[in-house]
C-alpha cells in the first residue's frame, strides 16, 4: 500500500540536513560486525549507508523514500514494505528500526505485530536495535511545542499535540514548496505516533520471546532508563 506520507518524503530528506545521525551510529556500531543489516523505517537511507554490512537491506513504507535511500546508499538494497507485516525470507545479524520508527503504530497490539515481523528475521546470534518517546518526553514535553525551519525552497510548521489516547502524539505539518515560478505550494499532513510506558515495553518484550541485553536513556548507554529523559534505547536478543 503507498505511503500517505509521499509528498512529505521529498521534504524530509532537505530539512534533515542537520540530522545527528551519528548520534545512532555511535549506538549501533559496536553492534555492527560487518554481515548482515536491515534497517527497519529507513528513510532516505542515510543511517545503513553509514554501517559497514556484508549485505545492507532497507525497508519503508514511503516510496519515495525508497527512491531517495536507492540514491543515497546504491550499495544497499531497499524494498517498500510495511513494519508490521514484512517478509523479507531471510535472516540479519544486526536489525535497526531508529529515531522512534515503532511509535508510528496505533495500538499495542501493532507493535506487536511489527515485534513479530522482526523475530521472523532473527537468527540466533542477531541483535534488534530501536528506540522510543519516552512517557516523560510524550507528556512533558510535546504538548503545544512549534518547530519551524525553512531552506531556500521549502519552508515547514510542525505543530505537536497529545491525541486522545493515552501517550498519543499528533504531528500536523503544514510546508511551504516554491514551483518554477518562484511561488509556494502550500501541503498539510499530520502523522500519529503512539507512545508506550517502559513497563508495557518491557512486558510485551518478554511475552513475544526476547531478552534485554541493554536498555538506557538519551543515547548514555551508561545510563539506566530513567524517569526524565526522551528518548529511550532497547537492545534486544532472543531468548
Amino acid at each position: 500500500m503507498k505511503s500517505k506520507y509521499e509528498k512529505f518524503s521529498h521534504v524530509y530528506k532537505v530539512m534533515n540536513y542537520d540530522f545527528p545521525y551519528n548520534l545512532w551510529f555511535d549506538i549501533v556500531s559496536p553492534y555492527n560486525k560487518e554481515t548482515s543489516v536491515l534497517d527497519i523505517g529507513c528513510g532516505t537511507g542515510a543511517l545503513l549507508n553509514m554501517l559497514k554490512a556484508s549485505r545492507g537491506v532497507g525497508i519503508d513504507n514511503s516510496e519515495t523514500m525508497i527512491e531517495i535511500a536507492k540514491e543515497t546508499a546504491p550499495s544497499r538494497e531497499f524494498h517498500v514494505a510495511d513494519m508490521k507485516d514484512f517478509d523479507l525470507e531471510e535472516t540479519f545479524d544486526l536489525i535497526t528500526a531508529t529515531a522512534d520508527v515503532l511509535n508510528y503504530v496505533s495500538d499495542i497490539e501493532e507493535l506487536k505485530s511489527v515485534l513479530l515481523s522482526v523475530k521472523k528475521h532473527m537468527n540466533k546470534h542477531s541483535v534488534f536495535i530501536f528506540d522510543m518517546h519516552s512517557e516523560f518526553k510524550i507528556l512533558n514535553e510535546f504538548d503545544g511545542e512549534i518547530y519551524m525551519d525553512e531552506t531556500s525552497d521549502i519552508t515547514y510548521i510542525w505543530e505537536v499535540s497529545n491525541g486522545e489516547e493515552a501517550l498519543s502524539v499528533i504531528h500536523d505539518i503544514t510546508y511551504f514548496i516554491k514551483d518554477q515560478d518562484n511561488k509556494y505550494d502550500k501541503y498539510k499532513e499530520t502523522h500519529y505516533q503512539q507512545g508506550f510506558t517502559h513497563d508495557e515495553t518491557i512486558e510485551l518484550l518478554d511475552n513475544l520471546g526476547f531478552e534485554i541485553i541493554s536498555s538506557f536513556s538519551d543515547f548514555d548507554a551508561e545510563n539506566e532508563i530513567l524517569e526524565m529523559c526522551e528518548r529511550n534505547f532497547f537492545i534486544i536478543k532472543l531468548k
